[in-house]
């Protein structure tokens, strides 16, 4: 009889783990969350609310509709970094003078007389012409605003669960192991992405400079031909 070989009975092993271990994180995802006692204080929101001031139009049904599609709130520890975040997603074309902006999917879902309010733009993205939707809204009828963060739930842990799971890690981490997961499963631990992008930069990095000497080089002789 023909002997296994290690790299089969890796791969099965592997294939066992990673049925095990997703029954295992959904096991941990079904013990759900518990509520505080005392709420924790935690950063800061930004976000975009109406103000009373809406009850005076009346285009008060179309706001409230188009309000609840770009209802957009952005947290931060501080509010210089939710600021930051902020300005962020504006440099992305999602907010505009404070309102955020529509994509087409959520648009098609607005009745007639709320898409009246809606005005379409075009930007670049990745190469490719993309759509959204300003959308036009009285000034008195919204505020952007900052509001305190609370921590008013925190997740139930099984520690035999999680000890498991940290088991499977480490397994998988092993010399042999890590091969025959990564090659079947696409398997990356979590300590090694963070190098795989930091070889990325310098990679890009590399090019970069190899690009500019390359160019600065061939500028030198043409002025060199030219004297």
């Amino acid at each position: 009889m023909k002997p296994v070989s290690i790299k089969g009975y890796r791969k099965k092993e592997v294939r066992k783990l990673f049925k095990e271990k997703r029954r295992l994180c959904q096991e941990s995802w079904d013990l759900g969350y518990r509520k505080l006692d005392k709420p924790i204080r935690h950063g800061w929101y930004k976000e975009m609310a109406l103000t009373p001031q809406l009850e005076r139009y009346k285009c008060k049904p179309e706001i409230e509709e188009i309000a609840q599609k770009f209802s957009i709130t952005i947290w931060g520890r501080t509010k210089e970094e939710a600021e930051k975040k902020w300005n962020d997603c504006r440099s992305k074309h999602l907010i505009y003078n404070g309102i955020p902006t529509l994509s087409p999917k959520s648009y098609r879902k607005l009745s007639e007389k709320a898409q009246r309010y809606c005005t379409v733009f075009f930007f670049k993205c990745e190469k490719k012409w993309r759509r959204r939707y300003y959308v036009r809204i009285p000034k008195l009828a919204y505020k952007i605003k900052f509001s305190r963060a609370y921590v008013t739930h925190s997740k139930i842990i099984d520690p035999a669960i999680e000890e498991r799971l940290d088991l499977i890690e480490q397994q998988f981490l092993k010399a042999g192991w890590y091969e025959a997961a990564s090659i079947h499963f696409s398997y990356r631990c979590r300590w090694q992405i963070d190098k795989i992008k930091k070889d990325r930069k310098n990679r890009r990095s590399t090019l970069r400079q190899y690009k500019n000497a390359s160019l600065q080089e061939a500028e030198n002789e043409l002025i060199w031909e030219r004297n």
